[in-house]
């Protein structure tokens, strides 16, 4: 596969961010030539990551960051984009929530987020490092 542009972002640990991660969202898809639809689906995908590491994994404390990059690659007609999103804190354990359609669960207000994320987006991997923990997904971009 070839790297055809990488994309980062570091923003302040609030939910008032998003207004600048939404337009960062607008400007690399359209550089890449993402349709409108993929884009709805990334800016869903990004902005709960995003919430879930301002929320869960640097609990609030507004003065930690939440850094994002993107890797957009290609392999002929196939494109891949690779999204890290890292908080600054204890993080949760993404593959210990519980499927929130599972009986019992139906009215629990938590795991929906992570849920309705695998409906647009691969969930490839989660790692400790050294100052808190890396999500890492995968989506294919049409």
């Amino acid at each position: 596969m070839e790297v055809s542009k990488a994309y980062k972002l570091l923003l302040s640990s609030r939910y008032d961010e998003f207004r600048k991660l939404h337009d960062f969202l607008e400007a690399m898809s359209e550089r890449e030539g993402f349709s409108e639809a993929f884009l709805q689906e990334l800016t869903f995908v990004v902005k709960e990551a995003f919430v879930n590491a301002v929320k869960h994994g640097n609990t609030g404390n507004e003065a930690s960051v939440v850094g994002l990059g993107f890797e957009s690659l290609r392999d002929g007609n196939t494109r891949t984009l690779l999204i890290e999103v890292a908080d600054a804190g204890n993080g949760f354990a993404v593959h210990e929530i519980h499927d929130p359609t599972s009986p019992g669960l139906l009215m629990e207000p938590s795991g929906r987020g992570i849920f309705l994320m695998r409906a647009f987006a691969e969930i490839i991997g989660q790692e400790k490092f050294e100052n808190g923990w890396k999500l890492h997904l995968r989506m294919r971009p049409y």
